[in-house]
């Protein structure tokens, strides 16, 4: 029991202090999910571990658990500036919290990023200590910015559905603490509500601790209850030894993420503490998080060095900030002549694990040991996948030979590692890695010393079936680790010691190639040898083409050509002239090889040339009609008008939504025009006519037809940025930050939509969209075109735009009876939502769609 204590006793201790979900404590059934025990038999060693007051436990339902106060730091203390700019702060919070007739209620006021929020914790954490809150009282807390959108859903969360007190935020939190962030997103008549609201609350017979966070310019309405109001301040109002403190504590913390140590130079040191952030702590962190990140790189393949923050590595107006040094001279002065520009990291200390769930569908065990694909496919080198295979144990990444493995792992599991090496090397046809010894050696010390596991997450089937040679290499270390330990290895456990084997499995790349086409005898070939010989890579190709040959017979040798160096990644071809451009086009329709052209019109100059030269005498005045030749046939390419093509299943659907959207808000004046894609023969043959008229810029699109050599451009990348950068996405320019699809789609559908209600859009699209991702493999460019689709679908049968099924759709929904029956039941949520039916044809749609019939 003794031993099930301290483990139950380590995940709490590091639940509470890493994960922010449980910083108001746990519940016994989350340790027991967590560490897979029975749940009676965690509630008993909680409570024993209650008794030895180790642990405290809330009297509220369900029953949670938190540290001790002794073994969690005094609220306030840890903040930096709770003795100096903060101080006064503090104690208006803590006069609020223990006011003799019961807590006042809180308004804090504070420019963005300033360390609100975490301030607003603190005072939780001190009522919670203080008793003030009744043992059954709970926390709630609304964030009115995340219903900016959505007023009703905001009206819900503070008022009720009924709109009486029982219902609202304050009665579900009578006795507790009711936090409302980002006042200043409440409306006018959502305002006078929140002051009649508070009127009333004060009559119940526990009212709850109320605080309010705004920013430091918005004024409150006057409230019928006292409110003691406490302003924090910015990072260029704290001492000048609070915003050194400020920059340490965040350097502090990527050294410890990083588990290397970092030393700042005084020139970069001194621009941050002089330089103003809009964001305050939260564009500082960002800005030092992105600092370390690019010093990080260059300090990457070597562990034992520590890593150095340059002035070129902040941001420019970070940089900039240095133009007041001589003002501060004295300041600057005063701070850093005893300062220490180095930060270090503690080995034993819990790192901050946060951004690891945000991970879509990773395994945290995977995560922790090295194994997910997301770790080790990101490791550029030996020594950095090393790094990134971790314990579960939290312990060193950098372990480099067996003498300073055998300082953290069992020497009984190193030699039996070490003894099974070689033969797994002999099945697997290659060396084992030290990094991969090291994290197998890591991984099954965790699982010898029962550290708890998290759910399974790999799949067995695939990796036996696909990785063969590693699974039963793994098979055979269980069942070595099974006689010489005598530890049980699970089928899961077995496809995770695979994993390590699979992710070291050699890969091979492939590369375009380049074919140079020219008229004429060894032109091309002369080229060809040329270019081999100068850069030494053997990956150029030559066809000549005989002057006197026919155009078919040269189209025939030119397409077995290109399908014999072609090595599945695509031919660059150059060209001279002629008809070479729409004989590639076909070769690459017929064939299916990705072909890029460049024209190179070398002949063509030289052909016009030799004609001036024979009819003019004058040297420049060949030289100019050359050269002006030589424009006309560059702009001849330039003067049709360019157009963009949206490709979709249909083109009433997400094809035309995308053609609106940019007809919308682009102001490079293309045209755009929007096709439904049947099959791939009318699509060849529509680019075709339109290429008559038109330069195509673009596809734009769920799916990359690759026709000519024509750019795509994925739906995701239009929807993941502002309509503001829409221009520099279609011109192939980078854009500076990243916006989430669907939240660019739900405005886009709010502005466009006259039917169809986003805020129902917004409850049963993405349900639907998870279950036909799952059902179907969605890639991400087929689930954003796909949810345009649902969208303008249902807009357009509530419209009225309804088409009849005909015998044609019939026939391929009798051929998929089973996807007829699994799609009617996953829309059968959206028919009750709206009030409507997806009749037979446009379910038929979505088929074509998911299972790309086309």
């Amino acid at each position: 029991m003794e031993t099930t204590r301290v483990l139950i006793y380590d995940l709490v201790r590091k639940l509470v202090l890493t994960d922010e979900r449980y910083h108001d404590g746990v519940t016994a059934m989350v340790v027991a999910t967590h560490l897979d025990m029975q749940r009676t038999n965690v509630s008993a060693a909680l409570n024993g571990l209650v008794r030895e007051q180790k642990l405290i436990k809330t009297k509220t339902r369900p029953v949670r658990f938190l540290l001790a106060v002794s073994d969690v730091q005094k609220p306030f203390l840890n903040l930096v500036g709770h003795l100096g700019s903060l101080q006064q702060a503090i104690k208006l919070a803590n006069a609020a919290v223990l006011y003799p007739n019961g807590p006042l209620n809180i308004h804090v006021a504070a420019n963005s990023g300033v360390g609100s929020t975490t301030f607003v914790h603190e005072i939780q954490n001190f009522a919670w200590q203080q008793g003030i809150p009744a043992a059954d009282g709970a926390t709630v807390v609304i964030k009115c910015r995340d219903y900016a959108d959505d007023s009703q859903q905001l009206d819900r969360q503070l008022f009720g559905d009924q709109a009486d007190l029982e219902s609202s935020c304050w009665g579900k939190a009578q006795g507790g603490i009711v936090v409302i962030d980002h006042y200043e997103y409440l409306a006018g008549p959502q305002r006078a509500k929140l002051t009649t609201a508070l009127e009333a609350v004060k009559n119940l017979k526990r009212p709850p601790l109320i605080i309010l966070i705004s920013g430091l310019t918005q004024q409150v309405m006057t409230m019928p209850q006292l409110m003691v109001k406490i302003e924090l301040p910015d990072f260029k109002e704290r001492p000048w030894s609070e915003r050194w403190a400020l920059i340490r504590h965040f350097l502090t913390i990527e050294a410890q993420q990083s588990k290397r140590t970092i030393r700042v130079t005084l020139p970069a040191a001194r621009a941050l503490i002089l330089a103003t952030y809009d964001q305050n702590l939260k564009a500082l962190k960002t800005i030092i998080t992105m600092a370390c990140a690019q010093a990080y790189v260059r300090f990457m393949g070597d562990t034992d060095r520590e890593v150095r923050i340059y002035l070129a590595d902040l941001a420019l107006s970070v940089q900039r900030a240095l133009a007041h040094e001589r003002e501060y001279q004295r300041e600057l002065t005063t701070v850093f002549e005893s300062a220490d520009l180095l930060m270090t990291f503690d080995i034993a200390s819990n790192v901050d694990r946060s951004r690891f769930r945000k991970m879509p569908k990773v395994n945290q065990r995977q995560l922790d040991s090295g194994t997910h694909p997301a770790v080790v496919e990101a490791s550029p080198s030996v020594n950095t996948q090393a790094r990134s295979i971790k314990s579960r144990d939290t312990l060193p990444q950098s372990v480099t030979n067996v003498e300073r493995l055998a300082k953290i792992v069992s020497p009984d599991i190193i030699k039996i590692v070490t003894a099974w090496q070689p033969d797994c090397e002999r099945l697997l046809g290659r060396p084992l890695s030290a990094s991969v010894f090291n994290g197998l050696c890591l991984h099954i010390n965790g699982l010898y010393r029962h550290m708890p596991a998290s759910e399974q997450a790999t799949n067995e089937s695939h990796l036996q079936q696909q990785y063969v040679v590693e699974y039963e290499a793994a098979v055979k270390l269980a069942q070595i680790l099974a006689t010489k330990l005598a530890l049980t290895i699970s089928v899961a456990e077995v496809s995770l010691l695979a994993t390590f084997l699979v992710a070291q499995a050699p890969t091979t790349s492939r590369h375009p190639v380049v074919l140079y086409v020219m008229h004429g005898e060894g032109t091309a070939q002369a080229l060809m040898r040329t270019t081999n010989i100068l850069s030494q890579v053997d990956n150029t190709y030559a066809y000549d083409i005989d002057l006197a040959a026919h155009s078919k017979h040269v189209m025939q040798a030119l397409s077995r050509k290109i399908c014999e160096i072609d090595d599945g990644a695509g031919v660059l071809v150059i060209y001279d002239m002629g008809s070479i451009k729409w004989m590639l086009a076909a070769i690459q329709a017929k064939t299916k090889v990705k072909i890029r052209m460049i024209q190179m019109p070398v002949t063509l100059v030289g052909l016009e040339a030799a004609r001036k030269s024979a009819r003019v005498t004058d040297l420049d005045d060949v030289y100019h009609l050359v050269t002006l030749a030589l424009q006309q046939l560059t702009a001849e390419k330039t003067t049709k008008d360019e157009l963009i093509i949206t490709l979709c299943h249909s083109g009433e659907g997400g094809a035309a939504q995308i053609k609106d959207y940019i007809d919308q808000y682009s102001r490079l004046q293309m045209r755009v025009k929007s096709l439904a894609v049947g099959t791939r023969d009318e699509l060849v043959a529509t680019v075709l006519r339109l290429q008559q008229v038109y330069q195509i810029h673009a596809f734009v699109g769920t799916f990359d037809p690759q026709l000519f050599g024509i750019p795509f451009i994925p739906m995701t990348m239009i929807f993941e940025h502002s309509h503001q950068q829409l221009d520099q996405v279609l011109m192939f320019q980078p854009v500076s930050g990243r916006w989430g699809a669907y939240n660019q789609i739900y405005r886009y559908f709010k502005a466009q939509l006259e039917h169809a209600e986003v805020t129902k859009l917004q409850r049963v699209l993405p349900p639907l969209m998870d279950e036909l991702t799952t059902l179907y493999q969605l890639t991400e460019d087929q689930q954003i075109g796909l949810f345009v689709h649902l969208g303008s679908m249902i807009e357009r049968i509530l419209a009225g735009k309804v088409v009849a099924a005909t015998e044609q759709t019939r026939q391929l929904l009798a051929k998929y009876p089973e996807d007829y029956q699994r799609l009617r039941q996953c829309l059968r949520p959206v028919e009750q939502t709206f009030k409507l039916i997806v009749n037979d044809e446009m379910v038929a749609t979505l088929l074509i769609i998911l299972k790309q019939l086309c």
